[in-house]
C-alpha cells in the first residue's frame, strides 16, 4: 500500500511540473518594447572654414539670395573656399522636385555667391548632386506651405534621393521655412497665424532626416512686429519679399543660419546695405524701403533672433 502511495504522489508531482512547464511555455515572458533607433543630424562642418552650398527650390530662394552675396562680400570670409548654387523652377513643389529626381530634366544652376567653381552645373539632377556638396537645401512651395499631408511621399524620397547621390555622407540637408502672406484684412494677427501654421509643418520635417531649417519665414515675422514692417507685410506683391528691406532679412537669416557656424562670423554688425534700383521699383506693386545705416542692424537682428530662436517671435524692443 505505501509503494502505490509513493508511486500515486510521484505521478501527481511529474503531472504539476509538466502543467507548470506548459503554462510557461504558453504565456512566455514579454519582452522590453523595442526602441526606435534616431538618425543623427548631420551637422554644419564648423570651423572647417569652407562651404559648398546648393539650394533647391523655386522663386522663393530667389528672394533670400538677391542680396546675398553683398552680405557675404561685407563679412570679411574668404570667397575663394565658398561656393553658394541655386536650382530654381518656377512654382516648384515638393512633388516636382521628387519628379526631378528621376525624369532627367536638364537642371540649371546659377552661382550666387563665392568664387569656388562646382564642375557640373547643367545636367540632369542626380548628377547635379553627385558632387560633393556640404548643404543642399530643400522647401515647399509657399501655397502648400501649411499643409502637412503635402510631405509625404516627396520629402523622405528626395532626402534619401540626394543622400544616395552626394558623395559626401555627412552631407547636411536644411529645410527653408518660407514666410507667410500678407492678408491686409486679417492684419497682423492673421499674419502670425498664418505663420504659426507654417511652423508646425516645418517641425514635422525633423522627423524624415532634414537636419536643420533656416527660419527666413520666422525672420520676416519678427521684421513685421518692428517699424521695419510696411503696409503689405515687406511684400513687393501678394507672395514675394519686397525690394529692399524684405529681401535683405532673408538673405541675412541665410547667412546666419548657414554661415554663421561655419565661418564663426556673425551677420550683425555686417556693414552692406542696399537701395532699391530703379529696375526694382519699377517691377514692385508695392512700396520699396531701403537698407541703411540706419536700419540695417535691426534688420540682422531680426535675422539673428530667428535663427537663435526659430519657433518664437522676438520682441520689439531691440537695440536699434
Amino acid at each position: 500500500m505505501k509503494h502505490k502511495a509513493s508511486i500515486l504522489i510521484a505521478a501527481i508531482a511529474v503531472l504539476l511540473t509538466c502543467v507548470q512547464c506548459s503554462k510557461h511555455e504558453s504565456e512566455p515572458e514579454p519582452e522590453p518594447n523595442p526602441v526606435t533607433p534616431v538618425t543623427p543630424k548631420h551637422e554644419l562642418p564648423a570651423g572647417k572654414k569652407a562651404l559648398k552650398v546648393l539650394a533647391i527650390g523655386n522663386s522663393f530662394v530667389d528672394d533670400p539670395m538677391a542680396y546675398f552675396d553683398k552680405i557675404v562680400r561685407n563679412s570679411g570670409i574668404d570667397c575663394s573656399n565658398l561656393c553658394v548654387y541655386s536650382a530654381v523652377k518656377s512654382s516648384a513643389s515638393l512633388d516636382d522636385w521628387s519628379s526631378a529626381c528621376d525624369d532627367g530634366t536638364i537642371i540649371s544652376l546659377h552661382r550666387r555667391s563665392g568664387l569656388l567653381e562646382m564642375p557640373v552645373v547643367e545636367a540632369p539632377l542626380a548628377e547635379i548632386l553627385a558632387q560633393d556638396w556640404d548643404v543642399v537645401t530643400v522647401q515647399q512651395v509657399s501655397t502648400l506651405a501649411q499643409d502637412a499631408t503635402k510631405l509625404l511621399p516627396s520629402l523622405p524620397y528626395l532626402v534619401n534621393f540626394i543622400r544616395s547621390k552626394c558623395p559626401n555622407k555627412d552631407v547636411v540637408i536644411a529645410w527653408q521655412q518660407v514666410w507667410s502672406f500678407w492678408d491686409e484684412a486679417g492684419g497682423m494677427a492673421a499674419s502670425i497665424q498664418n505663420w504659426q501654421n507654417i511652423n508646425a509643418v516645418v517641425k514635422l520635417t525633423l522627423d524624415y532626416s532634414v537636419d536643420m531649417v533656416i527660419p527666413t519665414g520666422t525672420a520676416i515675422q519678427n521684421a513685421r512686429t518692428t517699424e521695419l514692417n510696411t503696409p503689405h507685410g515687406l511684400l513687393r506683391d501678394n507672395k514675394h519679399l519686397g525690394y529692399g528691406v524684405g529681401r535683405y532679412v532673408a538673405a541675412c537669416a541665410w547667412f546666419e543660419a548657414l554661415l554663421a557656424p561655419v565661418y564663426e562670423v556673425t551677420v550683425v554688425g555686417n556693414v552692406a546695405t542696399h537701395e532699391p534700383t530703379d529696375s526694382e521699383k519699377e517691377k514692385s506693386t508695392y512700396e520699396t524701403v531701403a537698407v541703411t545705416d540706419a536700419n540695417r542692424t535691426l534688420c540682422q537682428q531680426c535675422a539673428a533672433a530667428a535663427v537663435s530662436h526659430p519657433n518664437e517671435l522676438m520682441q520689439s524692443g531691440l537695440n536699434r
